[in-house]
């Protein structure tokens, strides 16, 4: 069983490294919490598709997988970079 810290960024990390070790088809749930993500945030349909079908091949889906990863990772980012702005506003 794969156990995911609280942050995000670490839970991608996590997946990562499950998929460098094991490959895409290692942690399939991970793929779909990763997926279901992607969706809300409006990511390529196209891309999450071909990285949780595993009908497809596993470049095909690895490749999908960095491209989707790291569009979500950027997302955490940007949404962690604005709230930290708004806790460094002075209080006078």
């Amino acid at each position: 069983m794969i156990t995911y810290p609280n942050s995000g960024t670490a839970s991608l990390a996590v997946l990562d490294y499950v998929i460098e070790a094991d490959g895409i088809a290692a942690d399939p749930v991970g793929l779909l919490l990763l997926a279901h993500e992607a969706r809300d945030l409006g990511i390529s349909e196209l891309m999450v598709d071909v990285m949780v079908d595993e009908a497809q091949p596993e470049v095909a889906r690895i490749r999908a997988y960095a491209r989707v990863s790291v569009q979500v990772a950027n997302h955490r980012f940007a949404r962690s970079f604005a709230t930290a702005d708004l806790e460094l506003e002075p209080a006078c």
